[in-house]
């Protein structure tokens, strides 16, 4: 919708009363992501990977996806937010406050390695100096990783995991870096 409604390509198409429209939906869905961010203790944090509809409170999806804060789709909702052009002072305070959250639950010196097909499962390994890793999601109040089952059950240690779950989820990435590396140009202009 924002894309719509700026007119750039491939939208220059759309008709400006289209565009309009499309502008009043995105700043609906703005509205959306800034009521979202999950505040705690009077502190914004991140996003979850569902929120309620209704109360836009965080909720548990799948049975192995509980109701957590993730960093994947926090680093995508935070790269979006820099792109907004003359950002306004709420979402300065909401990119502020997502990259620090980010950075404060990056997992250094650790690597996810493994295959689907080892019998003894993908883990976290020690590697000194290597990229900072992110689990996918983590509790909302102690900020700690958390992992779930098929069973609905929430272990704190990935390899606590039934091998299945262990090796057919994406339980970190490294991917919220880029939102890191977006910052850094985001915040020289703002």
């Amino acid at each position: 919708m924002t894309a719509v409604a700026s007119g750039v390509q491939p939208y220059s198409f759309v008709p400006a009363a289209q565009r309009r429209e499309a502008s009043l939906s995105a700043n609906r869905a703005l509205d959306c992501i800034l009521n979202t961010q999950v505040v705690v203790n009077g502190r914004r944090t991140a996003w979850a990977q569902q929120h309620d509809a209704l109360i836009l409170q965080p909720v548990a999806g799948r049975n192995y996806e509980p109701a957590s804060l993730s960093s994947g789709e926090s680093a995508d909702l935070l790269r979006y937010l820099m792109r907004i052009p003359n950002p306004s002072p709420k979402v300065i305070t909401s990119v502020e406050a997502g990259v620090a959250w980010l950075r404060s639950v990056a997992i250094e010196g650790q690597v996810w390695t493994g295959t689907r097909g080892d019998p003894a499962g993908r883990h976290l390994e020690p590697h000194p100096g290597a990229s900072p890793l992110w689990a996918r999601f983590y509790s909302i109040t102690t900020k700690k990783p958390v992992f779930g089952d098929r069973d609905k059950t929430i272990h704190d240690v990935v390899a606590d995991l039934s091998l299945e779950r262990r090796n057919e989820y994406a339980w970190f990435s490294s991917a919220p870096q880029q939102a890191l590396d977006a910052y850094s140009v985001w915040r020289k202009q703002h």
